[in-house]
């Protein structure tokens, strides 16, 4: 599990123990299922595209928007953006795994932007859920858009799309 780095695999190792303590599996099979577990979590094949992703994409880098990605993630997440073949659209790319701050610190957000060579006024976060990822982009400086495909936060006060497809119209792109 330590391929994720150390920090992020005792955390999973010591979710799947529990977990699978409390489901009532046998100490001695809760080591080999929680590294099962693990390598499911880790295999770039069993993660996919949202179906509206790459034609927004498209349309964003060809309207000339830098794209930068922020993330709570660790650092496999370039090998997945690899796998799943949208690494060339984020030459921005502040990973919480890799940096040492995650959403919501405001921080990681300005990294983001001392990376792109913007401000946060010229920027535009998207995310999808508003205390992970619109307040502390609004904190920053920048504006913030959530997706919010199933209206989970209608309370949002914000601008709040349903589809990425809704994006460049609210960019007015």
């Amino acid at each position: 599990m330590d391929h994720l780095g150390p920090a992020f695999a005792a955390v999973l190792g010591r979710f799947y123990r529990l977990l699978l303590g409390g489901l009532g599996i046998p100490e001695g099979e809760i080591g080999p299922l929680a590294d099962r577990l693990y390598a499911v979590f880790t295999d770039p094949s069993n993660y996919h595209l949202i179906p509206d992703a790459p034609a927004v994409l498209d349309k964003l880098r060809d309207a000339g928007v830098v794209l930068g990605l922020v993330s709570n993630f660790e650092a496999w997440l370039e090998r997945l953006l690899e796998h799943l073949d949208v690494a060339g659209y984020f030459p921005v790319r502040v990973i919480s795994g890799i940096e040492g701050v995650e959403k919501p610190d405001p921080a990681i957000f300005r990294i983001a932007l001392e990376r792109a060579g913007v401000s946060a006024a010229e920027s535009v976060y998207v995310g999808d859920n508003p205390v992970f990822d619109a307040l502390p982009a609004e904190e920053a400086g920048m504006a913030a858009v959530i997706v919010d495909r199933s209206n989970r936060y209608p309370e949002y006060d914000g601008t709040r799309i349903e589809s990425l497809d809704e994006l460049p119209g609210v960019l007015e792109l």
